[in-house]
């Protein structure tokens, strides 16, 4: 058979991923904070970017109104029948964090500013240890790459060999650097799980204790299990020595790197705020304190000129068109997350009249159908987004709950709900004889709630219960120590 070339027109469609959209995605799965920053960021970068004044983002006479009413009911009105504690979780006066909406756009501004400070990274804290400890740059090289490569918990997640693949390093080289940075402070990081991280903590601070060494180093899955009998019975020391040492295991840090996370201290301020006011379902974004963005007059004139150059001329129109852009995406993501939100919201009425325990199923892509957008957006939305409630701070994932079809219950049942359940059994419980799964499951079942055992596992497991047998173990420790 013949082989031939030919040339021919082939139609096709696909979707481009453009700056702007990719912009618009990125804008969607920030918090109000991370907004903020990204605006101050643009401000500096992007001179044809503008600060809209106050007076410019005044809303017209008939908005106020409406607005000024609404923020009374949610500052406090007698009508409303909440209380200020219940209501504002996250302060004990408001009015001196400067975030009561009123006009002191610099007070608001310093504290947020002060609220974001960033403390010494990790990185930073071990590159700068590295520096000292360092005797040539070519070890100084080994301490930045494997510094760098560390996660947030101060743990190497890649093979040190594929890290420095084609560097011309010697594996003794890396193994000894990596040896270094596990003793630098804090101790126990550039290793690959918590067991190393503990084992080289344990060697660290108590040198000359060879059976605490031993019990991290051999019997790590016996410890988790809580089995001292048998770890006792391999090493041959009574079970209490194994309890005093575990007490001692307890007291280390299994993620040494977290103290030195970018957020020290992250407080968690509400994107929005949803109350019930005459049955009305009413969602305010708090975002008034956000600046407002708009293109610098002066630059527009400019382009207007006949005798300006043209690499000026086409920078400028570059930075007009990103400003154009993020003011049209910030805008866009404003109105996303009320009609999310707002559907949300809806679904969840009998949470805001009644509280926790009463959240209905509800998946993303029921709100993306309702709202006749894709669940990708919907889920980004969600992310990192926190709804303040008369019932507390909520993270907006929290009222997305999985459902469970039951016998005997007239309406689906939301995996939630079957957790608090459990919950509410285990702590229940009998401390010397504690429920199996099984039982559990049996338990529910009466009840009208047909639930697998594995599946009652699944949702112990997703609230970090632990499994019977262990917290038998656990009950009888605590026994013994009470008498």
């Amino acid at each position: 058979m013949a082989i031939s070339l030919q040339t021919g027109l082939k139609q096709t469609q696909k979707l481009a991923m453009t700056q702007s959209l990719k912009q618009a995605i990125e804008l969607l799965h920030l918090s109000n904070i991370e907004l903020y920053e990204r605006i101050s960021n643009e401000l500096l970068d992007n001179a044809v970017i503008e600060e809209e004044p106050a007076s410019a983002l005044a809303p017209n006479a008939g908005e106020s109104d409406l607005i000024t009413a609404i923020i009374s009911n949610l500052s406090g009105d007698e009508s409303t029948h909440v209380r200020d504690e219940e209501r504002y979780v996250c302060f004990d006066d408001a009015s001196d964090t400067g975030f009561s909406g009123g006009k002191d756009d610099d007070k608001k501004r310093q504290y947020l500013e002060n609220l974001t400070a960033l403390e010494e990274s990790l990185s930073e804290h071990l590159l700068w240890q590295a520096r000292l400890t360092a005797r040539d740059a070519n070890e100084l090289e080994i301490y930045q790459t494997i510094i760098t490569s560390l996660s947030e918990n101060g743990f190497l997640d890649h093979d040190p060999g594929e890290l420095f693949s084609g560097s011309g390093f010697a594996r003794g080289q890396i193994d000894s650097a990596l040896a270094v940075i596990q003793l630098f402070d804090p101790v126990g990081c550039a290793v690959h799980n918590v067991r190393e991280s503990l084992r080289v903590q344990c060697c660290y601070f108590y040198p000359t204790d060879t059976v605490l060494q031993k019990i991290v180093t051999d019997y790590f899955e016996l410890l988790e299990k809580l089995d001292y009998d048998k770890i006792a019975r391999s090493i041959n020391i009574p079970p209490a020595k194994v309890l005093e040492k575990s007490r001692i295991i307890h007291s280390l840090d299994p993620f040494p790197g977290r103290q030195y996370s970018r957020w020290k201290t992250r407080y968690i301020i509400p994107d929005m705020d949803v109350k019930l006011i005459d049955g009305a379902i009413i969602l305010v974004l708090n975002d008034d304190w956000i600046p407002g963005l708009r293109v610098n007059s002066y630059y527009i004139s400019l382009l207007k000129k006949k005798n300006i150059e043209k690499k000026l001329r086409n920078y400028i129109q570059d930075k007009m068109q990103s400003a154009r852009y993020l003011i049209r995406n910030i805008d866009n993501r404003r109105n996303t997350i009320l009609k999310v939100a707002s559907a949300i919201m809806e679904h969840q009425r009998e949470f805001l009249e009644r509280g926790p325990g009463h959240l209905k199923p509800l998946t993303h892509g029921e709100v993306a159908k309702e709202v006749k957008l894709h669940e990708s957006t919907i889920s980004r939305v969600a992310s990192n987004k926190y709804v303040q409630t008369s019932w507390g701070v909520f993270d907006l994932k929290y009222f997305f709950a999985s459902r469970l079809r039951s016998a005997g219950y007239s309406d689906d049942t939301s995996s939630n709900t079957v957790m608090n359940l459990i919950r509410d059994i285990i702590e229940r419980e009998n401390a010397a004889a504690p429920h199996s799964d099984e039982d559990i499951a049996r338990i529910l079942g009466k009840a009208g709630l047909q639930v697998a055992r594995r599946t009652v596992a699944k949702y112990r497991g997703i609230m970090r219960i632990s499994p019977s047998n262990v917290r038998k173990k656990i009950n009888k420790i605590k026994t013994e120590e009470c008498t």
